[in-house]
């Protein structure tokens, strides 16, 4: 592509719609276990993407050159992977005494992304998304949440 402005307005309007579809009203965020050292684990997204669909997922989008972000999914199950590139997020997501719920945390997403509480829709299965730090990589896997949370 000769259009250097293109892939740029593309990855904005991607990490909108991504990031619109996991702040939907009802969706929740949780923290997993952190993996660091753990000699052959992979420390980029595609690395780790590649890891993912040597498991049987199957890649449905990979963001940025090198990737910063890929998702994937094996039947009801998806995999969000990421390298956050706003330092504000990434010290939330190190910092184990930051909620990720917090309204503070949820603001900064929105504003971030160009969204507002309204243009949200509740989710039509309301999710847990478990993040997960592999050394310099997090990785979002999603469960069903139980009714009524």
């Amino acid at each position: 592509m000769s259009n250097k402005a293109k892939p740029a307005t593309d990855l904005a309007a991607i990490i909108k719609s991504l990031k619109g579809y996991l702040l939907e009203k009802g969706h929740r965020f949780e923290r997993g276990p952190i993996y660091e050292g753990q000699g052959k684990t992979p420390a980029s997204v595609a690395e780790t993407a590649k890891r993912y669909e040597g498991r049987g997922y199957t890649r449905y989008m990979q963001v940025g050159d090198p990737p910063v972000y890929a998702m994937l999914g094996r039947g009801h199950e998806e995999v969000h992977i990421f390298q956050p590139q706003d330092p504000k997020v990434r010290e939330w997501l190190e910092d184990d005494r930051v909620a990720l719920n917090d309204p503070t945390v949820r603001a900064h997403l929105l504003q971030s992304a160009g969204l507002s509480e309204s243009e949200l829709a509740v989710a039509r299965k309301p999710q847990i998304f478990r993040i997960t730090e592999v050394d310099d990589v997090f990785i979002i896997t999603n469960e069903d949440a139980p009714p009524g949370r």
